[in-house]
């Protein structure tokens, strides 16, 4: 998809309304990765490092769905989300969807709209104009990756959030630690302010999916490889044993990585977020995209999700008040 705004607002989309959009170039390859697939997902409970009950939250055919304590369950019910955030400091929600407002020939136009929920009063807001959403400097923030003018505003009360001289930055929760690159789309990957510590060299890192952990003591980012960075360096990284890397990392304080990863496994998609193993009308094959895992004393990443896209580490508390709010809104109790 290609902005058609300054802030990114506005898209033009091929009316190709079911191309296969994995997002890792259509490069399907059968079976490529069967046997990393079948070995790591049944490791998935063992390889965790951060909590024995782990959490974590992702995209799961255009819904939020949350995975803890081995349990899985699907938090929103609209089938078309294309982004989503959630912070545990204010136990907010925030997802992103688009609707077609003008078509011309092959080109949509389609206008993005976040909505963000605070999970405890069960009060929501929708705000215009924010094609993504992330969760970083301790809230739920814009992140809008084309136009001329990077944004970085809170959609729920409007705060503008700037760390001069970066242009696009994550920071930790106390915004005391922050990366970012003072270039746009992206210049060398710095932290502190002013810039201290070079991490990454301008182009070899995607200036968009960098992510920093909750006290700032990890970075995580990817050029193709997935990296985590910790002050002093160098950055420890691994290939991703030739499946392209997808969306924003997750990284927690220990170092241990979410991303979003090709399977090697045959996909019908229904729309970029929306896919399945299964054949549907209209769907298009590619290849399947799943959550992967990984951490510095790993030597490769681990398929945990075999479908799957934009991860985020979430604690416990937050993940049972996302089950709350979703059993309130289909008028019902959290399950057991």
């Amino acid at each position: 998809r290609e902005h058609a705004g300054a802030d990114g607002d506005v898209r033009a989309q091929r009316a190709a309304d079911h191309e296969p959009v994995s997002g890792l170039g259509g490069r399907l390859r059968p079976n490529a990765l069967a046997v990393l697939f079948f070995t790591t997902f049944g490791m998935a409970g063992s390889c965790f490092g951060q909590s024995q009950k782990p959490c974590l939250a992702f995209l799961l055919k255009g819904d939020v769905t949350v995975t803890c304590e081995s349990q899985k369950a699907q938090i929103t019910r609209h089938g078309d989300l294309e982004g989503f955030a959630i912070n545990d400091e204010r136990a907010e929600l925030a997802y992103t969807t688009s609707r077609i407002v003008k078509r011309v020939g092959a080109v949509t136009t389609s206008a993005d709209t976040t909505t963000v929920v605070e999970l405890k009063s069960g009060t929501s807001k929708a705000v215009d104009g924010i094609s993504g959403i992330v969760s970083t400097c301790g809230g739920l923030f814009s992140a809008n990756t084309r136009g001329a003018i990077p944004s970085v505003r809170d959609p729920a009360t409007g705060e503008e959030l700037s760390f001069q001289p970066f242009l696009w930055f994550r920071c930790s929760a106390d915004r005391k630690t922050v990366v970012g690159t003072a270039k746009n789309p992206g210049g060398e990957l710095y932290e502190g302010v002013p810039p201290r510590t070079k991490i990454a060299d301008v182009g070899s890192f995607d200036a968009y999916s960098f992510n920093i952990s909750n006290n700032g003591s990890k970075v995580a980012y990817h050029d193709g490889r997935l990296c985590v960075f910790s002050s002093p360096g160098p950055p420890q990284c691994v290939e991703p044993q030739g499946s392209a890397l997808s969306d924003t990392p997750s990284v927690n304080d220990l170092g241990e990585v979410l991303v979003a990863t090709g399977t090697g496994e045959e996909c019908f998609y229904k729309s970029t977020y929306n896919f399945s193993s299964q054949r549907a009308p209209g769907a298009k094959a590619d290849e399947c995209v799943g959550i992967g895992y990984w951490k510095p004393s790993l030597q490769s990443i681990q398929i945990i999700e075999p479908l799957g896209r934009s991860p985020q580490w979430i604690n416990p508390a937050t993940a049972e008040l996302l089950r709350k709010w979703s059993a309130a809104q289909q008028g019902g109790s959290a399950p057991k």
